[in-house]
């Protein structure tokens, strides 16, 4: 649990604006003093939920907003740094997730203050950084993906992968991770324009496992292409996506599908639990599908091998 000040306690006995939202089956409930505290981005939109209660929604995360003057960077003891936008500083028992820009200087424009179990969270928004560059959302990435992502690897609940996941009216669910360049984006426009597919995502896609049965879910988390969408279909295998003279399917063992799963994922990698929970759960998963190495061929005969082809 977050340590209680009087900040917290007068934080949500006020706050009386509520917004829940629902990613990969991860609910949570934003809370704040205005509509725009709550408002979550416009990436958020299509995720949204009805919200429960606004002091007791019994959401898997709930996150308090507030706003502050000017923010200044309180960390010391550093556990990650991204090399991108966010630190991660130890505060306590607690983790404390600094967020920058190069529009802004050093001084943090965002600070996420996360319990242990990532289950509940307060965002503090700085007043300065909002004159400066305009409105400033608690949620916007990548905040909400590291709220997601951690929670579902400290719990062994799932993970996020680096993947274009699409639903075909015949087929089903396919999922097909790779790399920057590998070819996701293309493959979500192929599958769009030659069988009306719905894509979740053409980039970051949620895997969990549920009553035996592996499952994928879009996300607002999206590549160049730019799809996102809240769906969730099952799935019966998974593509490592490669470049190829021809369209070739290679069936993985697992001890090397582990590790190319692995490598396209988003783990915590501040977190020693958080990891294991990670490679545990990708052998669960596998033990539920077989994974492929799909050597693709950029055009309209790849989309029709992958409905063809049958384990």
């Amino acid at each position: 649990m977050l340590a209680q000040s009087p900040t917290t306690d007068r934080l949500r006995s006020s706050a009386n604006f509520h917004q829940s939202f629902s990613i990969g089956r991860v609910s949570f409930e934003l809370r704040g003093h205005s509509a725009a505290d709550v408002h979550g981005g416009a990436e958020m939109l299509a995720f949204r939920a009805c919200a429960r209660g606004p002091l007791d929604s019994g959401a898997d995360i709930e996150v308090d907003v507030r706003w502050i003057d000017e923010l200044h960077t309180q960390g010391t003891q550093v556990r990650f740094e991204s090399g991108a936008t966010w630190r991660l500083f130890l505060a306590g028992r607690d983790f404390l997730f600094e967020f920058t820009s190069p529009l802004l200087g050093d001084c943090p424009y965002k600070r996420m203050r996360v319990d242990r179990d990532f289950s509940q969270a307060e965002v503090a928004l700085s007043r300065a950084a909002r004159e400066r560059c305009g409105n400033i959302s608690a949620l916007e990435y990548p905040a909400c993906e590291l709220l997601i992502t951690n929670y579902l690897a400290h719990h062994g609940l799932g993970l996020e992968v680096h993947g274009c996941g699409l639903i075909d009216a015949e087929t089903g669910g396919h999922l097909f991770l790779g790399h920057s360049g590998a070819g996701k984006s293309t493959t979500a426009h192929l599958w769009k324009k030659l069988r009306a597919a719905e894509i979740l995502s053409d980039d970051r896609i949620i895997l969990r496992l549920h009553d035996g049965e592996l499952w994928m879910y879009g996300t607002p988390w999206h590549g160049e292409a730019a799809f996102a969408a809240p769906g969730s279909a099952k799935l019966n295998r998974i593509h490592i996506l490669k470049h190829g003279p021809e369209n070739r399917f290679s069936l993985l063992s697992q001890a090397n599908a582990v590790g190319e799963i692995f490598v396209r994922s988003f783990p915590p990698f501040h977190s020693p639990t958080g990891l294991e929970h990670t490679v545990e759960f990708i052998k669960r998963a596998l033990d539920v599908v077989p994974c492929y190495e799909f050597q693709f061929v950029p055009d309209g005969s790849a989309a029709d091998a992958v409905g063809a082809f049958h384990d």
